[in-house]
């Protein structure tokens, strides 16, 4: 309680409620399941909750009643809720985590994806790689807990700009207030694969692990990454923090956020991504869109809107 009570007050907690979700639905008083199987081509993938977690629309760069506007025509009203997913590919003898959730660093409503890899039938010694988006807290923290590695057999993986801002103290100084924490938290959630040489940094775009292309989109943080799963003709773009609001920034994609390190870039890279995405179908996962968060984007008017992808039981979503 006393490190959720720091991050809340240093103004960081903020960093996991800037997302999006389901809203004005009271919360629910019972568990519930924290996974959904998918297939792209001929892989597995399995979207995984970590929770969800209050939301602050104020840390928005818009206008009040803009940003009121565009949440009453989606029906959101309070109390609004986020999504933290993350995202786990099973490639052969490769069990490949897309971001690793907040662990125990943000509160009691995240900290949920080791029970979610759980229930989807795995356990944290089988991951054997971890593709880091970014490193803010809500992807990064749910490394290690206590000090310890969660994933004690896996190989962290990360854009070299973006471990060289975030573990250079350096830039901590130099970072705005409301960032500054951020770097305290990169260094205790790496510091265990740092120290026993598991953490790979890569630059541009380069097979990651087989079947998955790394793809720069710096903005958010100054080495955040899209991954690119491919497999028999079929896409799945992990988008990590491009979205941080549905409601708002699929209409109008302008608008950024308080935690860009720099937005204009993150807005250029969110427009970018949203135009691609419609154009060529392809299906995307979200670290933020209400669970799963995987769907198709559509052009509307200047802006864009969100398809989920369906949910079906028993069986996987084939040629997605």
């Amino acid at each position: 309680m006393k490190r959720y009570n720091a991050w809340k007050a240093a103004g960081l907690f903020a960093v996991a409620i800037l997302l999006s979700g389901v809203s004005g639905v009271q919360a629910a008083t019972k568990a519930q399941a924290g996974y959904q199987w998918l297939e792209i081509g001929d892989v597995q993938v399995v979207a995984l909750s970590d929770g969800t977690i209050p939301v602050d629309t104020k840390l928005l760069h818009a206008a009040p009643e803009r940003i009121d506007r565009l949440l009453a025509a989606s029906r959101a009203v309070p109390p609004l809720a986020a999504s933290v997913n993350a995202f786990l590919v099973v490639a052969g003898d490769r069990l490949v985590l897309v971001d690793a959730g907040a662990g125990k660093a943000m509160g009691p409503g995240l900290g949920k994806l080791t029970a979610s890899l759980a229930g989807a039938g795995y356990a944290p010694g089988q991951i054997t790689d971890v593709l880091l988006t970014h490193i803010h807290g809500d992807h990064s923290a749910g490394l290690t807990i206590d000090g310890k590695a969660v994933f004690p057999k896996a190989v962290v993986h990360v854009n070299r700009q973006e471990a060289e801002y975030w573990l250079n103290p350096a830039n901590k100084d130099k970072a705005l207030s409301q960032h500054r924490m951020m770097f305290d938290l990169a260094k205790t959630s790496l510091a265990p694969y740092v120290d026993s040489g598991r953490v790979q940094s890569f630059d541009g775009r380069m097979e990651i692990v087989p079947g998955i292309t790394t793809q720069p989109s710096p903005g958010h943080t100054p080495g955040h990454s899209f991954y690119l799963l491919e497999s028999n003709g079929k896409k799945l773009l992990f988008w990590g923090d491009i979205i941080h609001r549905a409601e708002v920034q699929f209409p109008e994609p302008d608008v950024t956020i308080d935690y860009d390190i720099d937005p204009k870039a993150a807005a250029a890279q969110r427009k970018q991504a949203m135009a691609q995405a419609a154009d060529a179908d392809i299906v995307v996962a979200a670290a933020h869109i209400a669970f799963p968060g995987v769907g198709r984007v559509a052009r509307d008017g200047a802006g864009y809107r969100w398809l989920p992808v369906p949910y079906v039981n028993d069986a996987p979503v084939a040629g997605q």
